[in-house]
């Protein structure tokens, strides 16, 4: 597979602007009467969009050339799956542990019900799983699921209409989300389309050897992407007082700036324009941050929330440690626990 370094480095930016966005609701809830974290830092969201676009375009780029080929397909599943499952299953047994000893730490926000099977199986269900950022996992299996239909059944060379039929189905039945029934709602949901999206990209991207755009060009449209979509939310966030927008709104507000920002960057990349190793290695990382930094957060919360006083001061050290112990924990998971799995996964494979 070609190394596309900038979807690494994508990947450490969408992870740390989704601690920010959890940084701040730990900051109302331990840090004291007054708050330093402004309310458009849980714009931070819009990290999970860039998840899935990124996604998309990784699904394709690791299947190149592998279409309508049965141990190939196989294998490609059992690789996601691999890749997925049991990192999740060791912070969901924290998790469950937790929830074991503390009911009222856990979904807090859903009466502190939860779906065991549901949560350990990435199962559609309308609570949020043991690990509540698994939610964004479940639309992953779904996705994989279906690509690993079109991988089996489809030849590669109709995969653009394979993606575009699924699109259409999308656009169509989209109207379906939000109608009672959890299988229905992940099967309609339009973040499938951000997916999509990601794959399209690929397609493109593979497809040719430059852009068309030049490198500072690109950079410059993609900055100006996470600006719209950074002010599409204040506006969306003061016009409905809803702290994250749903449905196509989501993926007009979000998901089309994920999109321009991962063709700007994958493109730029060609052009010589590097990110920092910091976001590198922090994207090697992420899936071990993303699935860690909740329990961080709310362990470093709890210590915070002993020491809060009215003033500032214990928010600018309670903020930077919280942050900085989220992305530190994550690290130390992904050395001593992903990186061993994943090890061991490909053996058996």
């Amino acid at each position: 597979m070609q190394k596309i370094k900038h979807i690494q480095a994508l990947r450490g930016i969408a992870v740390l602007a989704v601690i920010f966005f959890h940084l701040v609701i730990i900051e109302r809830k331990f840090g004291g009467g007054n708050t330093i974290l402004p309310e458009f830092f849980e714009f931070g969201m819009f990290g999970v969009d860039l998840f899935f676009v990124i996604s998309g375009f990784v699904m394709v780029t690791v299947t190149r050339g592998k279409f309508r080929v049965g141990k190939d397909a196989l294998l490609f599943l059992y690789h996601r799956a691999s890749r997925i499952y049991p990192l999740y299953w060791v912070y969901t047994f924290a998790a469950l542990g937790v929830f074991l000893i503390q009911p009222s730490w856990v979904n807090s926000s859903q009466g502190n019900q939860v779906d065991i099977v549901a949560s350990f199986l990435l199962l559609p269900s309308h609570l949020l799983p043991l690990v509540q950022v698994g939610w964004t996992l479940i639309h992953e299996m779904y996705f994989y699921w279906v690509y690993f239909l079109i991988l089996l059944l489809v030849p590669e060379r109709f995969l653009v209409h394979a993606i575009a039929v699924w699109g259409v189905i999308l656009l169509a039945f989209g109207s379906w989300f939000g109608q009672g029934n959890a299988y229905l709602d992940l099967i309609f949901n339009p973040l499938t389309f951000e997916f999509l999206a990601g794959c399209m990209l690929a397609i493109l991207f593979h497809k040719t050897t430059h852009g068309g755009i030049r490198g500072g060009w690109l950079t410059l449209i993609a900055s100006g992407a996470l600006i719209a979509a950074i002010i599409g939310y204040v506006y969306y966030r003061n016009a409905t007082g809803e702290v994250a927008p749903n449905g196509w709104w989501r993926v007009l507000i979000y998901g089309v700036p994920a999109i321009l920002i991962v063709y700007c960057m994958t493109n730029a990349e060609r052009d010589g324009f590097t990110f920092h190793e910091f976001f590198i290695q922090t994207g090697n990382a992420s899936y071990s941050i993303y699935l860690s930094h909740l329990f961080t957060l709310n362990v470093v919360g709890r210590i915070w929330g002993f020491v809060s006083t009215e003033g500032i001061l214990d928010n600018v050290v309670g903020a930077l440690m919280a942050f900085s112990a989220a992305v530190f924990v994550g690290f130390l998971s992904y050395w001593l626990v992903e990186t061993p799995l994943l090890k061991l996964s490909r053996k058996i494979a």
